[in-house]
């Protein structure tokens, strides 16, 4: 009998979880085709559950895609040569809508790291590359 009760608990415990993803907030998918080794020296530096990106080129990106680790985006405000912008991990979806898991107080598991970031300023001209510092 115990171990029937503690069954039920479990199951209505993992019942009440969150589903891992939102389809009514997916992102796109990745454009592979865009994917190229072209870089330019914008910096994108992580601190906690947020990365910074420091645009120390000349040249301005208005309202591009942000890509991390070829799966998670958003859309970020446009970033202005020697701009640094703020942006929280949370805020990225994959294409099933999961959350990048930007770590925090009150997680439990390790979060992603930040391996790949590139920007998406259209949806013809290859990806920006941007150099990740300070991730494994």
């Amino acid at each position: 009998m115990r171990i029937a009760f503690a069954l039920l608990a479990l199951s209505i415990f993992a019942g009440c979880q969150n589903p891992s993803g939102n389809p009514a907030l997916a992102g796109p998918s990745y454009p592979m085709e865009l994917h190229k080794r072209n870089w330019l020296p914008i910096q994108v530096i992580r601190e906690h559950e947020h990365i910074d990106i420091i645009n120390s080129t000349a040249q301005g990106f208005e309202s591009p895609v942000l890509w991390i680790n070829q799966r998670y985006s958003v859309q970020i405000p446009s970033i202005f040569a020697g701009q640094t912008l703020r942006v929280n991990l949370w805020s990225l979806r994959d294409v099933y809508g999961e959350q990048m898991n930007a770590g925090g107080i009150w997680r439990t598991g390790e979060p992603t790291p930040v391996v790949i970031a590139e920007l998406q300023v259209s949806e013809d001209e290859p990806l920006i590359g941007l150099i990740v510092i300070g991730e494994d």
